[in-house]
This record gives C-alpha cells, sequence and structure tokens, in this order.
C-alpha cells in the first residue's frame, strides 16, 4: 500500500468529514460525498461497489444500526474497506492528515460564510 495521490487523499478526506459530522444526526444527500464515493470506487482493483454503497446508505442513516453510535461505527467500517480498496494504509501520518484536513476544511468553510 502506497501514500495516497493529492485527489485520493481529498476524496478520502472528504468522507471522513462526512462521517464526523454524520455523529449528530444522518446527512442529507450530499453531490461531493457522492462524487468522492464514485471517485474510489472508480480507482479500485475489484470494482466491489457494495462497501461504497453501504457507506451512502449508512451516511442517510438508511444502514443499519440508523443510530448513533452504531451509524458512526460501520461508517469506520466501510471507510477502513474503501481505504484497503484503493490501496491506503490507514497509519499514525495518514490519520493525522486527515484531522488537519478536516480542520482546514472546516475553517475554509466558515471563511465562505
Amino acid at each position: 500500500m502506497a501514500e495516497p495521490g493529492r485527489t485520493t487523499f481529498l476524496a478520502l478526506a472528504l468522507l471522513h468529514d462526512a462521517i464526523e459530522r454524520s455523529r449528530s444526526a444522518p446527512l442529507k444527500p450530499e453531490p461531493g460525498v457522492r462524487l468522492a464515493l464514485a471517485y474510489l470506487w472508480s480507482i479500485t482493483l475489484s470494482k466491489d461497489r457494495e462497501p461504497f454503497d453501504s457507506m451512502w446508505r449508512t451516511l442517510l442513516g438508511k444502514g443499519r444500526p440508523e443510530a448513533e453510535p452504531g451509524r458512526v461505527t460501520w461508517c469506520g467500517t466501510h471507510f477502513a474497506t474503501i481505504c484497503r480498496e484503493v490501496r491506503v494504509t490507514q497509519d499514525m501520518a495518514f490519520q493525522a492528515a486527515l484531522v488537519k484536513a478536516r480542520v482546514e476544511m472546516t475553517r475554509a468553510a466558515n471563511d465562505v460564510r
């Protein structure tokens, strides 16, 4: 497994952010999240859609379980599977980069408002 390219990292960071935001309530359908899932699926070798479709359903509260913390736990499971599918290692450096990206995305979203 290797370090992700910029586009792959951004797609994974967007998914990570969506998981964190789904802690309080299921998300409403977001085209950006769907696009990130579609892009990540497009670069897999197996072309197995199940983890990507399951992530989408779970984020929307349509998977089981619908209530947090189960929803976030299932999303984390799907996220780990997606990382393996796109050949990204979830090490400490990757986790730290995801947190940093989330802080930057939140700051940028607040600056726009």
